[in-house]
């Protein structure tokens, strides 16, 4: 009995000792690797880790894309973002967005963005591993140095995923050939002072010790797992858009931790984790979010270290014995409980991850080698278990495919099998190059991975265009990690492909919509300079012109005015319409703005010269253009400039284009003008005066000067038309019709009139508690006679001010009068029906207008200056200035007569029964002050000069 009892514990010691070096085996190799990270992550989506409100993530969205423009943003933007969140005092910021290079077409922005990150003071800035396009030298990419110095701290962005493609992990302190960066997250804890230097590293794996210091290697050290919140719990999440348009309110960042970066598809990195199963990847932003509320939660899961691992193992050892029968099964299922339980409990409780399957796996062995009629059930089940550890690789929306040090495929889940239209019996060991046609979105280069595993890692982040083996297409964002292998010298890279066709698609369009006009899907002008940049380049390198052309509707706003938006947007679209059918590919186009057009004329494009061909663009609009509301004949002025004659730079050559088109404008339109010099300082001027403009409108400085309008018989003053007037930088007065033509031609000229009205209404109601009650004459430019809110703006001016309706006179032009009946009659009718009374201005200058006399009442008929200025002087100028006058009264009208500037004029009209002039005659247009003091002075009647 002794000798089997010894014989026994000498078969249970080899058994042990076999099992012991084949479990230290099997941990040194990672054999069970996939099994373990099936219980690591299920344990982990059951710890239901709690998601703290103090951390907030702005993320650049789509909606942020689609608002505020395609990526990347102005840097003026992440200025204007840090100053809104500034204003909420955060604990600290982060910006997980790469500022490498300065901003050399824009340097205030940098400016801005740099004053905007030392004003906040606790700005933490990204450090990110780059690989050379050059080769496979690694780099760490930094802010810029004046950001960089700026900056509160700097933090490395580094995320590594593990074999399965899925990333678990995190290391606190990273580097090129040093581990000198810590990470994010820990970065902006030390910042807000909740991990402070001195305070040590959290909890983490040991720092491994590297045998091959060779440089250009990433170390990383500190190792910590990430405590993912359960599924349906994150991280707080508000747009970039929202908070920078001041939907979100400044105390929402109160005392919070900040980070912001990028998560729209395409932008930010799809990263694989293990609740990923159960949502969508995370971003890189998001990733550094979990880890941060792990870290300040001190739950940061710390892996057992091998040597550990190999000492739990052996103490495991001791505790078993040879087992017998069936007997042991419940005892040794109760063991395999008991040892998931108490891993459990190690990770939940105490933040400890020991991987147990070689543990359960020797336990189970132990058992089996004394019950050698089980092992096939075993294996059986070991295979069953295998088939289970797939199931995170098929649930996860992502293709993961591993390959080996030469690129070939070792293992394909079954979202690669529909990237791919291969099956992964096909696919495995093929070349992943001859699988996967990968090539770049922009320029259709093929991307190869042999030049990314030539190097000791192959971290790659991209977006790039899949065609697969059965035609398909997608867009694909691809990222690539190596893992090192379990002896230390091979190892294996992880592919993951995530499939962003459609938010590529969505990515597009915001871009096509951001570069091109809505209108025409015409370029608009920053995608045309751009074009223009780049023909600029390829006539210099060829030795060839090239022509600008600046191309105008003339009396396009006009036309707009009388036959209505809709049709002025058709007559638009005709006009790109056109030129796009006649020119094709060989001219760029680009719709700049409003009726503006530029095209851009390379001489090695063409089959004929540039003038020619400027020519045949000219006499495309010779005849009309077909739009559903019928045919419209419309003239066009081009503006040209020639490279290399007129300048090499696209902004000269359109300004001097746009300089020439003015100067034909200026000349009655209709023609093509090519630039000299000159031109431009009448553009500059025109700039200058739009300057001006814009400056008096939003400090309301438009002067208003009256012209007193004088009853003939009396010689009273019964009213005043008002005047706009505007001064230049040094003092003096801009001449009427030179601004009010800039202001019709920028679309300033409502808002200009309106500001107008109301100052004059307030003028003339203080006028008439001082007991001069005067008439106020006014002119509506075209523009408002067309906008929907004329009256509405009207009668808040008379609400405003307390001025009464039948003391406004509005005056139309007899031109505008014969444009548009229905707009005309709409218009009259409103203003009518409150009280206000209509003149027809500048009558005799247009075409007859005698039909609209009798449809309309009129109160009043302005003579045209012209007719006056020719009394006594042009032979039949008394009869038509009679004859008005004789129809007006039959008609029942009024008659003032405009322009009249001397005695002889005056006596002649006063015969004639003309009831009021106005002109120099009588009055200037003067200041508000001096009409008053004339008015005082002779109690509100004229004196005739002496």
């Amino acid at each position: 009995m002794a000798d089997r009892r010894r014989k026994d514990w000498g078969v249970t010691l080899v058994l042990g000792a076999a099992l012991l070096l084949l479990a230290m085996a099997a941990t040194w190799q990672s054999w069970f690797s996939e099994l373990d990270n099936l219980i690591y992550d299920s344990f982990i989506r059951q710890m239901n880790t709690p998601v703290l409100d103090d951390i907030v993530v702005v993320t650049i969205d789509s909606k942020t894309l689609a608002t505020l423009g395609r990526w990347p943003l102005p840097r003026k933007l992440h200025a204007e973002l840090l100053e809104k969140i500034t204003e909420g005092k955060p604990a600290v910021v982060a910006m997980d967005i790469i500022f490498s290079e300065p901003d050399l077409r824009h340097p205030q922005y940098d400016r801005e963005l740099v004053e905007s990150v030392r004003n906040n003071g606790r700005v933490v800035l990204p450090v990110v591993l780059e690989r050379y396009s050059s080769g496979p030298e690694l780099r760490e990419s930094l802010p810029f140095p004046e950001l960089r110095k700026a900056a509160a701290a700097l933090g490395h962005v580094h995320i590594e995923l593990e074999a399965d493609g899925i990333a678990r992990s995190a290391f606190l302190m990273a580097g090129l050939d040093r581990p000198v960066w810590p990470a994010l997250s820990l970065a902006m804890a030390r910042v807000a002072g909740d991990w402070p230097e001195s305070k040590g590293f959290p909890r983490s794996g040991k720092t491994p010790v590297y045998t091959d210091m060779s440089p250009n290697v990433w170390r990383v050290h500190r190792q910590v797992l990430i405590p993912f919140p359960a599924s349906g719990k994150d991280i707080s999440k508000l747009s970039y858009a929202d908070v920078i348009n001041g939907d979100i309110p400044a105390n929402r960042f109160y005392n919070k931790y900040v980070l912001i970066g990028a998560t729209a598809a395409g932008l930010g990195d799809n990263i694989p984790t293990p609740i990923s199963a159960h949502g969508r990847p995370v971003s890189g932003v998001e990733f550094n979010a979990y880890v941060l509320n792990g870290l300040l939660q001190d739950r940061l899961i710390v892996p057992v270290s091998v040597q550990w691992q190999y000492l739990f193992n052996a103490l495991l050892m001791l505790l078993l014995y040879r087992p017998r029968g069936w007997g042991w099964v419940y005892g040794i299922s109760l063991l395999l409980l008991i040892v998931l339980g108490m891993d459990y409990l190690l990770l939940s409780g105490f933040g400890y991850w020991y991987p147990p399957v070689v543990m359960l796996v020797s336990i189970v062995l132990f058992f089996l080698a004394a019950n050698g009629h089980l092992l096939r059930k075993l294996l059986r089940v070991l295979f069953e278990e295998r088939r289970l550890s797939q199931t995170a690789l098929t649930a996860i929306g992502e293709a993961v495919i591993r390959l080996d040090e030469r690129g070939h495929i070792l293992k394909f889940n079954p979202m690669a099998e529909k990237l791919s239209g291969m099956s992964s019996v096909e696919a495995e060991g093929k070349d992943v190059d001859d699988v996967f046609r990968l090539v770049y979105s922009d320029n259709g280069r093929r991307f190869s991975l042999q030049h990314y595993l030539a190097g000791e890692h192959a971290d790659f982040h991209h977006v790039l265009a899949l065609k697969n083996s059965q035609g398909d297409e997608y867009q694909v964002s691809v990222a690539l990690s190596t893992v090192p292998g379990g002896n230390g010298d091979r190892r294996t890279t992880v592919m993951v492909l995530s499939d962003v066709t459609k938010e590529h698609a969505l990515a597009s369009e915001v871009t096509h919509r951001e570069t091109h006009n809505v209108l025409t899907d015409l370029p608009n002008q920053d995608l045309i300079v751009k074009r223009l940049r780049n023909a600029l380049a390829r006539a210099s390198m060829n030795g060839k012109s090239l022509a600008v052309v600046y191309l105008d509707i003339d009396y396009f706003s006009k036309i707009n005015e009388a036959r209505g938006i809709e049709v002025g947007n058709h007559l638009l679209q005709a006009v790109a319409d056109k030129l796009s059918d006649f020119l094709g590919e060989k001219v760029d186009i680009g719709h700049i703005g409003g009726d503006e057009f530029l095209l851009v004329l390379e001489e090695h494009k063409i089959d004929r010269s540039l003038e020619d061909m400027v020519g045949l663009i000219f006499a495309l609009f010779a005849r009309p253009l077909h739009l559903s509301e019928g045919d419209v004949r419309v003239s066009v002025t081009l503006g040209v400039s020639m490279f290399p004659e007129h300048g090499d730079d696209p902004e000269l050559l359109i300004g001097r284009a746009g300089a020439a088109m003015h100067a034909g404008k200026d000349e009655g339109g209709g023609q093509i003008i090519y630039y000299e010099p000159g031109m431009q300082d009448r553009a500059n001027r025109a700039l200058v005066i739009e300057a001006q403009l814009h400056q008096a409108l939003d400090s309301g400085r438009f002067e208003v000067f009256y012209q007193p309008l004088i009853e003939v018989s009396t010689l009273k003053v019964t009213g005043v038309e008002a005047l706009a007037r505007l001064r230049d930088a040094d003092g003096s007065y801009i001449p009427p019709d030179e601004f009010i033509s800039v202001a019709e031609r920028i679309g300033l000229i409502a808002e200009m009139g309106y500001q107008q009205l109301y100052k004059a209404c307030v003028q003339l109601e203080q006028w008439r508690q001082q007991g001069f009650s005067l008439r106020l004459s006014f002119n509506f430019s075209p523009r408002q006679m067309s906008s929907p809110k004329l009256i509405e703006k009207i009668e808040r001016i008379f609400k405003l001010t307390g001025f009464a309706p039948e003391f406004l006179d509005f005056e139309i032009t007899e031109n505008l009068l014969l444009s548009n009946d229905r707009l005309v009659e709409h218009v009259l009718k409103q203003i009518q029906a409150m009280g206000i009374g209509v003149t027809i201005d500048d009558f005799g200058t247009g075409c007859s207008a005698m039909s609209y006399l009798t449809r309309f009442h009129f109160d009043r008929l302005k003579i045209d200056r012209s007719f006056v200025s020719e009394l006594h002087v042009r032979t039949g100028s008394t009869a038509i200035t009679s004859a008005i006058i004789t129809m007006a009264h039959d008609l029942e009208m009024g008659v003032v007569a405009e322009g009249v500037e001397n005695v002889e004029q005056f006596e002649l009209l006063r015969s004639q029964g003309c009831d009021e002039i106005q002109g120099y005659f009588l009055g200037r247009p003067v200041p508000a002050h001096e009409l008053q003091e004339y008015l005082e002075a002779n109690q509100g009647y004229a004196r005739l000069p002496s």
